[in-house]
Formats: structure tokens, C-alpha cells, sequence
């Protein structure tokens, strides 16, 4: 019995190593490889492209995604085996778990609107790293690394341009719902014209925020 503790104990530390290995992961990836690049390859040019309309829908190209988390989730697996023995697959398995809460909850911060205080969180922080300062808080479902890295800001209150609000943001009038108004506002017109994209496209691959 205590031989089956210890191995499950083994397995969770793994299992927690794992995962917190992709918040790393996620904050180089986010940082480094997307904005940086400018668009300079597939990855970043998606997700410049995310900046440009600031919704959440789902893309075929997104299985690539997947598909590279779940190899490098394996590769990470078979590197445990290595130190730990069978229990070592819980290192790939926290990186997958990883990757697919945070890839949940970006979806989710986009499609609705908060049902905890830190999902509250999570929508303020990366709707202020949408709006507000595309270099800053480049963790989604974690701050730390924005602290060790120094890109942690909290806005007061999120300014969201109109023609790129959330949906789950508005009442039938177009304004900010009354529960959310102490952290969000609305700012600047309705703007959807093609040259308005133009300028929202150009701005995201310079990683500056939309015009109002």
C-alpha cells in the first residue's frame, strides 16, 4: 500500500511539473514566437490575425496546434520514462492537460463572460493585453511569468473598442452590461469598414494596440 501512495505521489509531482512547464511554455510561445516575430511565420501570422478582430472561432489550422502539443506532450512523457520509469508518462500527460485548459479558457474568455473571481481575472488580463498593451500580460491562465518577466499591468479598467467588443460584454443596446462596467468601457465607433480592418491588421503586426 504505502509502494501505491508513493507511485501515485510520484505520478502528481510529474503530472504537476508538467503542466507547469507549459505556462513556461505558453508565455515564451505567446511573447517570443507570436508577437515578436511580427508575422514572420505561420504561428504568428495566426495569431496577429487573432489581434486584428479580437474573437475567438475555430480554424482548421488549429489542429496543427494540437497535434504539436500532443508530440511534444509525448516526447515529454518518454523523457520521464527515462528518469522515472511508466510513472515519467505523467510529465507529457501535465503538458497536454496543460495546453488544453489554457487553449479551453482563451476560447471561453472570448465566447462569455465571467463566472468566478479568477475568471474575471483571466478576461481583464488578456482583454488589456488585446487592448491596452499587446506586449504586456502575455500569460492567459497564469500571471506569474509576467511578473518574473516584468509584463504584468493592471489596468484600473479595460478600454474596449467598439467595433471589437465581446459579445457576452453588450446588452441589447450595444453598451457594457451593468455588471461589468466597474472593469470594462467602450470607446470610439462602430468602425467595420474594410479600411478600418486594414488599419486594425496593421497595427496588430506592429503590436500596437487598435485605434479607438
Amino acid at each position: 500500500m504505502t509502494g501505491a501512495v508513493g507511485g501515485w505521489a510520484e505520478g502528481i509531482g510529474w503530472f504537476v511539473l508538467g503542466a507547469f512547464g507549459w505556462t513556461l511554455f505558453e508565455y515564451v510561445l505567446h511573447r517570443w514566437a507570436f508577437h515578436e516575430m511580427r508575422g514572420k511565420h505561420l504561428g504568428s501570422r495566426e495569431h496577429l490575425e487573432h489581434h486584428v478582430r479580437a474573437q475567438w472561432s475555430f480554424d482548421p489550422v488549429i489542429l496543427l496546434a494540437w497535434a504539436g502539443v500532443v508530440l511534444a506532450g509525448w516526447g515529454w512523457g518518454s523523457l520521464g520514462t527515462k528518469a522515472a520509469g511508466p510513472v515519467g508518462w505523467a510529465l507529457g500527460a501535465g503538458w497536454i492537460v496543460g495546453y488544453f485548459f489554457y487553449e479551453y479558457h482563451h476560447a471561453q474568455s472570448h465566447l462569455r463572460g465571467p463566472r468566478n473571481r479568477w475568471e474575471r481575472w483571466v478576461r481583464i488580463n488578456h482583454f488589456h493585453h488585446h487592448f491596452g498593451h499587446p506586449l504586456s500580460n502575455q500569460g492567459v491562465t497564469v500571471g506569474w511569468w509576467d511578473v518574473v518577466f516584468r509584463t504584468q499591468e493592471r489596468p484600473e479598467r479595460v478600454r474596449v473598442p467598439r467595433r471589437l467588443a465581446m459579445p457576452w460584454l453588450l446588452d441589447e443596446q450595444g453598451e457594457v452590461r451593468p455588471e461589468y462596467r466597474d472593469d470594462y468601457e467602450l470607446v470610439g465607433a462602430r468602425d467595420v469598414s474594410d479600411r478600418q480592418v486594414a488599419i486594425d491588421r496593421a497595427r496588430a503586426f506592429a503590436n500596437l494596440v487598435p485605434h479607438e
